[in-house]
């Protein structure tokens, strides 16, 4: 009922911005996004996991003050159950290019249909948030998720991240056939619980990548035990942003330097590249 409720009030006050924008502009976003996504691979006895390209059309309306909701449902394309496997709702607010602090806060509501190979997850709720500092010119950066829900057994779970580091946006106007170009490298220190494989906004190197098998330390499907907020990984990122007039196109990239006990601190990476076309 909690949930339903703080879904309910983000999207009251949504709608309340929008009837009071009367100045806005362009409030609809329509996108595609291209990534990977972990799946199931069982042969035999033996059970492994291996990348698929996950496809996530959106639909997303915001106002001028901030406010926004989305909606957005998964596809996974490969594996002998390919279908949609997530519905994605979410609703908070936005506030970029201000003079002195980016922010970002909102919840996020996943419903799983748990036809597909993408692994078992508990986490159906998400609260995140982050803020930066963009006076200077190497930007500090902080962001936040607390994941819950219900495993199978019907038990609490949850899950908590945090990521801090530095970023600096380089932005040029006018090149060719781009209106503007954005491009944003960072450097992040990820900490977390990482008890379940999860969809957390702080945590994409778990969602994004078979090899989130060396973080993930529970499979969600019973109460098991509590797991400790530990260092989990250096992420070198970088997010690029091609503009033409209402269209962009935004390619990014991570690579992952494991830094928790218990991984081969082998390096990998991931990467999504996402089309966006404002009404």
């Amino acid at each position: 009922m909690k949930t339903y409720l703080l879904a309910g009030l983000f999207t009251v006050l949504t709608f309340f911005s929008f009837a009071q924008d009367s100045t806005k502009s362009e409030p609809i976003s329509m996108s595609l996004n291209f990534s990977g996504v972990p799946i199931i691979n069982i042969s035999g006895i033996d059970t492994s996991y291996q990348n698929a390209l996950s496809i996530s059309p959106a639909i997303g309306l915001r106002s001028k003050g901030g406010w926004g909701i989305s909606y957005s449902p998964s596809i996974v394309t490969s594996g002998n159950k390919s279908g949609i496997y997530m519905h994605t709702f979410s609703a908070g607010y936005e506030r970029y290019g201000k003079k002195n602090v980016d922010l970002a806060f909102n919840y996020t509501r996943h419903i799983f249909t748990n036809k597909t190979n993408v692994p078992y997850t508990p986490l159906t709720n998400e609260v995140y948030f982050s803020v930066s500092y963009t006076k200077t010119w190497l930007e500090p950066v902080l962001s936040a998720s607390v994941g819950f829900g219900k495993d199978s057994a019907n038990v609490s779970a949850h899950d908590i991240g945090l990521a801090g580091g530095i970023s600096h946006d380089f932005s040029w106007e006018d090149k060719g056939i781009f209106s503007e170009i954005e491009v944003n490298p960072s450097v992040l220190l990820n900490a977390a619980t990482n008890g379940y494989f999860s969809f957390l906004q702080v945590s994409d190197y778990i969602s994004h990548s078979h090899n989130f098998s060396k973080y993930a330390k529970k499979g969600g499907k019973k109460n098991e035990a509590k797991t400790s907020f530990e260092l989990s990984n250096v992420e070198l990122n970088m997010e690029t942003s091609l503009k033409m007039g209402s269209f962009s196109i935004h390619p990014s990239g991570s690579i992952i330097l494991p830094v928790s006990s218990g991984t081969d601190n082998a390096m990998y990476g991931y990467g999504e590249v996402s089309l966006e076309y404002h009404f």
